[in-house]
């Protein structure tokens, strides 16, 4: 049933001007019955009118006189109902907002702390009505009820106006150094977005009363192709560049894709820093960028986009690259701003149509690029990618774009300086102020907490708040001047009883580590300070990977022993008196036990004494690395993939089946610098299996003793 049904009221539904009319009339000699009868008032209305408002001068009555006042009957005046309102916008400005039961639960509180008349109804339940919460909405049309975006904290709260003053400096440095660069036709942003093979479905038509409509797509969960998306601020649409699940890339996947389309390979799909250095070609190569010709590119500081080779073919080129700061992407990055919604919006509606033209068929990786074609044509328009650049204040340079407004949810945590606090008030009560109803108490202050874990407060504790304030009320209303309505002690606005919205002062002893920030990353002190980081990350890698494998102590030295004797795997050829004498050596400990099966005997044994290593190890050598202590041996098997002395860069493989000794390499590399005194064998190049695309399988020639701890 509609909720705004027009009520045909017989008492009190007249206006002022028929009631004026109306006792006009009987003042010139109508009755009273043809007058209410003229004018379409009640007769008992008119009648009470003409005789409260006898040897009245009508010209002196006043509207709200002639018809009924039922604002006395409101719980809260209108000044505190727009205090309340203001409150509510607040909270919701700085991604707090107050759901419609705690904004009764709080309208109930202010009416309980200011000695407000209020319906029994309020008391059962401790909370404001459903209908009172209704009415103040219609009173209040600026406010509505709507259902907020998830946003993580950290978004809400790195976008401050410290980092975006910072990024505007950085903006204006740039700027200054090429004429080209604020004229807006070398001025360009990269930004990376997900293209899924499962679309997220339009609305579409079906029968009334039938709730549950679907519509199919290709699968639960789509398989991601990472699209790389490049506009100028003049207008311009470079062609983007697609990274496929694969780890080959073929031709054939880039069918239907717009013209100058970059194809990569990847196996899990994402942008990497090897294969940004191939972007970063193609965007050289579109754009034309050289050090007579140079190019400003915007994009996030994501960890793929930094590669040192990355940025020294970039300002070889004449590219200045200009760094966004972390999680400000979605207000001061064009394309998040205004373009990858219609582009996901086409993607979609793409994809739909593909289904449609191919009932029963899923959508596979290589109709992805015909579906981003007809997508990007229809986003990337001039007209979008004006509107992107103006609003994030880049083109035209505006660094005044954004107002209070924009920043109120970094305002929670904004830290004041340490300070004593004055422990002569009650706590229950501290910080506490009254002021007048001129300012409503604007300022908020430390206060006790009234909400639950849900933002709203327990009746029991609730009641103990409540009465602590009224008690307090008396003793300091003095300093406020009164305030009209039906409480007569100074207005107490929520902003004073609700717990304020600040986050509490940092912890000095906590080490965090050094957070990212909007640079001009092709300069020198930038490239080298990044350079520097990557280094002090590869050791403090290499420190975790051993703590975490010697924190688990599952596999204990002292495993029981078993007494065979095994051929042992020796990295240089020994003589067969060294090899004998190693033999009749064998303490329990070390001794390793193995089938009897004829391909056993072939396959030589690892044992826990490893002899010192004869030659150094290479480039693409498969070894046996150790992490130990005093009662935990953990060996993982590695390839050696860079050299740096005295670091030795490994990846790291995981291990499949220890009886076959079978192994892969994990999609997401598992990268560390080790030691050579962590080297403790150079294994037999592996036997691989498996197809290009997918993930291969390496078979070593080796076994190992059940004292050995292989992961």
């Amino acid at each position: 049933m509609a909720r705004n049904k027009v009520l045909v009221r017989k008492r009190g539904g007249h206006s002022a001007d028929n009631m004026l009319k109306a006792l006009k009339l009987h003042r010139s000699g109508e009755s009273i019955r043809n007058a209410a009868k003229i004018c379409n008032i009640s007769y008992p209305t008119l009648r009470r009118y003409v005789a409260q408002h006898s040897g009245v001068n009508l010209e002196d009555l006043v509207e709200k006189k002639l018809v009924p006042n039922y604002e006395n009957h409101l719980v809260f005046t209108p000044e505190q109902e727009n205090v309340f309102k203001d409150y509510i916008k607040e909270c919701a400005l700085k991604f707090y907002g107050l759901t419609t039961k705690d904004c009764r639960k709080v309208a109930y509180q202010m009416a309980k702390i200011n000695n407000v008349t209020i319906p029994d109804c309020w008391e059962r339940d401790q909370m404001a009505g459903r209908e009172w919460l209704r009415s103040f909405k219609k009173r209040h049309l600026d406010l509505s009820v709507k259902k907020p975006e998830a946003c993580s904290l950290a978004r809400a709260t790195s976008f401050n106006r410290e980092t975006v003053k910072t990024f505007f400096d950085n903006l204006k440095t740039a700027m200054s150094r090429h004429p080209s660069f604020s004229t807006g036709c070398r001025l360009y942003n990269l930004d990376e977005t997900a293209t899924t093979t499962v679309q997220r479905p339009s609305k579409v038509m079906g029968p009334k009363g039938k709730h549950n409509i679907a519509k199919v797509t290709s699968g639960e969960k789509g398989i991601l192709v990472t699209t790389c998306a490049i506009i100028c601020a003049s207008g311009q649409a470079l062609p983007p560049a697609l990274v496929f699940p694969r780890k080959n890339f073929k031709d054939i996947m880039l069918t239907g894709a717009p013209p100058g389309t970059l194809g990569l390979a990847h196996p899990s799909g994402w942008m990497t820093s090897e294969l940004f250095v191939d972007v970063m070609k193609h965007f050289i190569k579109h754009s034309a960028a050289s050090p007579d010709n140079p190019a400003l590119l915007i994009l996030d500081n994501h960890e793929s986009h930094l590669s040192i080779e990355a940025l020294d073919l970039a300002k070889k080129s004449g590219v200045t690259i200009l760094t966004l700061h972390p999680h400000t992407t979605a207000k001061m990055q064009p394309l998040d701003v205004g373009l990858n919604a219609p582009f996901k919006v086409y993607y979609n509606s793409a994809i739909d149509s593909w289904m449609m033209r191919n009932p029963g068929k899923p959508m596979t990786i290589y109709n992805i690029a015909e579906c981003v074609g007809v997508a990007y044509a229809r986003a990337m328009t001039p007209m979008n990618i004006f509107a992107a650049f103006k609003k994030c204040g880049i083109f035209p340079f505006d660094p005044e774009i954004f107002t209070d407004i924009d920043f109120m949810p970094s305002e929670v945590t904004d830290r004041p300086e340490p300070q004593v606090q004055n422990q002569n008030l009650d706590p229950n009560i501290q910080n506490l102020d009254i002021e007048s109803d001129e300012t409503f108490c604007d300022d908020r202050e430390d206060s006790p907490s009234i909400l639950n874990n849900d933002t709203v407060m327990e009746t029991s504790v609730t009641n103990e708040v409540t009465e602590s304030v009224l008690k307090m009320i008396p003793q300091i209303g003095h300093h406020s001047s009164p305030v009209p309505g039906p409480s007569s002690a100074s207005f107490v606005s929520p902003k004073q009883f609700m717990p304020p919205l600040k986050a509490g002062p940092r912890s000095s002893n906590r080490k965090l580590r050094k957070p990212g920030k909007s640079r001009i990353a092709t300069d020198t002190p930038e490239k080298n300070e990044i350079l520097a980081s990557k280094k002090m990350r590869k050791e403090t890698k290499v420190k975790e990977v051993k703590r975490a494998v010697l924190s688990d102590k599952k596999v204990k030295i002292n495993a029981p022993k078993k007494k065979k004797i095994a051929k042992v795997y020796r990295n240089e050829s020994t003589s067969e008196e060294e090899e004998l004498e190693m033999k009749s050596e064998v303490s329990e400990t070390e001794i390793s036990e193995i089938d009897e099966s004829e391909d056993e005997k072939e396959m030589f044994v690892i044992r826990g004494n490893f002899e010192k290593l004869t030659r150094k190890p290479a480039e693409d050598d498969y070894v046996l690395v150790v992490f130990d202590t005093k009662n935990i041996k953990v060996y993982y098997v590695a390839k050696i993939i860079e050299i740096d002395k005295p670091n030795y860069g490994v990846s790291f493989m995981r291990l499949i089946n220890k009886e076959t000794m079978k192994f892969r390499m994990p999609l997401e590399p598992d990268l560390a610098n080790i030691q050579i005194k962590d080297i403790k064998m150079i294994l037999p190049p592996p036997k691989i299996n498996g197809t290009q695309n997918r993930n291969s399988t390496f078979n070593f020639p080796i076994r190992v003793a059940p004292t050995i701890n292989l992961r």
